[in-house]
């Protein structure tokens, strides 16, 4: 029974569920302390959430509870790196918008690589070896990550909090809503990210069914469109910067938008298998070109003390689309 679609969905929701509960007061902590160490500090939890998991397996404890806990606080673990992450970027390659598109170009295209192309057939393939090895090797690369970012330096100085001048937390939270709701760029971008967001997440609800019942593609059909979605992902991140500093963040947008639109309207009109899986390709590239733009822009705008939380802030914005969509 623990296989069933209804398993897989707790699980999932399990993992989502931080973005809406925490991400707020964890866009707080990313301002206060210093970044860097929030993500060793993430790291290290998730090392421990993932040993403890694969202790779990071989002693054959693990049931569905323990599963979906597991996913809850690695999803935890995900806020706080990833609001991190975003906000330590310019402290790492400055704020010149052409080595900021570069880098959150790369970032992007090396997620997607690992997300949609090594990691789940590798997952796969060590799980079939024996079940704990998925969740040892994901432990390790979490400490190995840890390790990295201890290893890198930076001219940003090292943040440590003063007592004097700490204000409430929901003030600082308050503080960094305000920021991004005033702006009216970043006010702009996050509602244009939600409603593309409606549209992305009922387009993979809906990508199996597509794949089987209209499609008529094999089992391994829908992983193909993936496979699509990925290689375009690769490509749009890695091509972002390129691209707006010839044409602009603005026209990249645009493009970007109208091209997911064209795509999806294609998507749900066409039968041809060759005509989806491109269809695919090019809503990955455009929806990542769209993202390293706005996280350039919102990098540009957004003074360094209050990165954490402004993204935080147009994270929650972003979200809401997810649920109406699916």
């Amino acid at each position: 029974s623990n296989s069933s679609p209804m398993a897989l969905s707790l699980v999932v929701v399990a993992a989502e569920l931080p973005w809406v509960l925490v991400s707020l007061h964890a866009g707080v902590v990313v301002d206060r302390l210093d970044r860097r160490r929030v993500m060793v500090w993430a790291d290290l939890g998730r090392f421990a959430v993932l040993v403890a998991l694969a202790a779990l397996l071989l002693t054959a404890q693990v049931d569905l509870v323990w599963l979906v806990l597991a996913a809850f606080l690695l999803g935890i673990g995900q806020v706080f790196f990833d609001l991190a992450a975003q906000s330590a970027i310019p402290d790492f390659v400055s704020r010149d918008p052409r080595n900021l598109a570069t880098a959150n170009g790369r970032i992007v295209a090396a997620d997607s690589n690992g997300e949609d192309f090594v990691g789940p057939p590798l997952g796969s393939a060590l799980f079939g070896v024996w079940n704990v090895l998925p969740f040892a090797g994901n432990a390790l690369s979490f400490a190995a990550s840890g390790l990295l970012i201890l290893s890198i330096r930076t001219d940003a100085k090292t943040k440590e909090p003063s007592a004097a001048s700490r204000s409430s937390v929901r003030s600082e939270i308050v503080e960094g809503v305000r920021w991004l709701f005033g702006n009216r760029t970043l006010r702009a971008l996050a509602t244009v990210s939600c409603l593309g967001n409606v549209v992305a997440t009922a387009q993979f609800a809906m990508l199996v069914l597509l794949a089987e019942e209209v499609l008529e593609l094999p089992d391994f059909g829908f992983g193909l469109l993936l496979t699509a979605t990925a290689v375009g992902a690769t490509v749009g991140g890695l091509a972002a910067a390129a691209a707006s500093k010839r044409f602009g963040s603005g026209t990249v947008l645009l493009t970007a938008k109208a091209g997911v639109g064209a795509a999806v309207l294609v998507l749900g009109l066409v039968t041809n298998a060759w005509v989806a899986a491109a269809m695919m390709m090019v809503t990955g590239a455009l929806m990542t070109a769209e993202k390293v733009v706005v996280s350039t822009l919102r990098q540009q705008i957004v003074p360094p003390g209050l990165m954490g939380r402004v993204l935080s802030s147009s994270r929650l914005v972003v979200m809401v689309g997810g649920p109406i969509g699916a």
